[in-house]
């Protein structure tokens, strides 16, 4: 677990010391940890407005996909520096969509960037919004299983 963590690191790491191909574009690196298996993929989407926050696809101004490796999942990517939101789907069955009890209650793990706390409902942009920019480039999100 220690390696895995080490390695998830390193990789970031070398993925932000890279020179940046457009001039207004910076790296970021975005691990999320706490997967309950390695059994199915993590979704990213990625969020400049409050639109369609946390789950429409149509919206997100960028969608990822990545394997879990040692419960845990890396992404990198670029974008313009400024505001954004992150939501992320431990999509263990691969169905492409977020599974929840006939009552609305996640079946799969979930989580934000800010890692906010959970009440009734999915967290708003506010509360889930940072600002990404060259000194903050890289976060850690935390899964949540209900």
């Amino acid at each position: 677990m220690v390696r895995t963590v080490f390695l998830v690191l390193l990789v970031c790491l070398v993925a932000a010391s890279g020179e940046v191909l457009a001039s207004d574009s910076i790296d970021v690196c975005v691990m999320v940890e706490g997967f309950r298996s390695n059994g199915g993929s993590c979704r990213l989407l990625l969020f400049d407005s409050k639109e369609g926050f946390p789950d429409s696809r149509r919206q997100a101004v960028a969608m990822l996909s990545e394997k879990i490796h040692g419960h845990a999942a890396v992404f990198t990517f670029k974008v313009t520096p400024g505001k954004y939101a992150i939501a992320i789907l431990h999509d263990e069955n691969s169905n492409g969509t977020m599974d929840k009890t006939w009552y609305g209650k996640p079946t799969e793990g979930f989580g934000a960037s800010n890692n906010p706390k959970i009440g009734f409902g999915p967290p708003g942009f506010e509360e889930s919004a940072i600002v990404l920019d060259e000194k903050h480039n890289h976060l850690t999100i935390t899964l949540i299983y209900l």
